[in-house]
C-alpha cells in the first residue's frame, strides 16, 4: 500500500493476500496483495521507479508482461475481472 502511494499517488486498501515467492528474474522476495483503490488519481509520482502508468484490459497483460504473471495473481485477475461476463 505504501509503494502504491509513493509510486502512483493512489490510496489503496488490501483486499486479499495472493501469495509470496522469490521473483525468478530479480531474485527478490515478493509479496502479492490484491488491493482496492480508495482515493487519488493514478499518475507517475516517482519518476525513478516508473516511466508511465496505464490502465489496461485483462487481455492486454501479455503486451506488458510477456513472461506471464505469478499464477495466483493471474487467477485472481481472471476470477475478478471476468466475474461480470
Amino acid at each position: 500500500m505504501r509503494e502504491t502511494a509513493e509510486e502512483v499517488d493512489l490510496k489503496v486498501e488490501a483486499v486479499r493476500s495472493l501469495g509470496e515467492r522469490v521473483h525468478p528474474q530479480t531474485g527478490r522476495h515478493m509479496s502479492y496483495v490484491a488491493c482496492e483503490v480508495v482515493g487519488g488519481e493514478a499518475r507517475v509520482a516517482d519518476e525513478e521507479e516508473l516511466a508511465e502508468v496505464a490502465w489496461i484490459r485483462l487481455d492486454e497483460i501479455p503486451d506488458y508482461v510477456p513472461w506471464g504473471l505469478f499464477g495466483p495473481v493471474q487467477e485472481y485477475l481472471d476470477e475478478t475481472l471476468n466475474a461480470g461476463e
